[in-house]
């Protein structure tokens, strides 16, 4: 007597019934739904980096979101036209002291003077690059802030410190660092109480 044929099986091959075509199906589905998923959660990812850089960059201030130009984008004086520039007639602003360098040179004979006078400019934020002496010439004077092209608003911020002083051009001086030499009648830095820091104009050595 004939063996009675599997009905799952037709010349040897095996016939995919209802059931196992429909788990095949879902087997599909759930893989597309989970690429689905992983493209979403990737572009909702990047979309959270991409914010949150903008929100640093815009905080730091690496980022400007339109309106005035900040300190680093503005021109320089040296990147105007100085009419005058022994003495140029046009207001300054007055710098953050920590933007400020300094040498100070002692021009007389007071033993400690320039020191004195660096430790308290740096109590006040400056940064003192060097002590040193000479300008001999300006003995009688209370003293005087020399600087270059580049050093005009450093020059009014520590002219503004010492009242008193003049400043005086010196073209070949290079950058922005400002050369405080101090005379016989310095007598200290301006009170911080009574501290100018609005804009305004150098007092130039007649």
């Amino acid at each position: 007597m004939r063996d009675r044929e599997d009905p799952g099986q037709w010349h040897g091959a095996h016939i995919v019934d209802e059931q196992e075509l429909s788990f095949s199906s879902d087997g599909q589905a759930k893989k597309r739904a989970r690429k689905r998923q992983n493209i979403v959660f990737t572009v909702m990812a990047l979309l959270v980096i991409a914010v949150l850089t903008g929100a640093v960059l815009v905080f730091n201030g690496t980022l400007k979101l339109g309106g005035e130009p900040t300190a680093a984008q503005s021109p320089t004086p040296s990147e105007t036209k100085i009419e005058n520039a022994k003495c140029p007639a046009v207001n300054f602003k007055y710098q953050k002291p920590g933007d400020v360098e300094i040498r100070v040179l002692n021009t007389t004979d007071i033993s400690g003077l320039a020191s004195d006078t660096a430790k308290a400019l740096e109590e006040r934020g400056f940064k003192i690059f060097s002590l040193t002496s000479g300008w001999k010439s300006l003995a009688g004077t209370t003293g005087a802030v020399i600087a270059g092209p580049d050093g005009y608003a450093q020059a009014f911020t520590v002219q503004r410190q010492v009242p008193g002083t003049v400043f005086i051009y010196d073209e070949k001086k290079w950058g922005s660092r400002v050369d405080l030499a101090l005379g016989e009648k310095y007598e200290g830095l301006e009170k911080e109480r009574k501290l100018d820091t609005s804009d305004g104009k150098l007092v130039c050595a007649k």
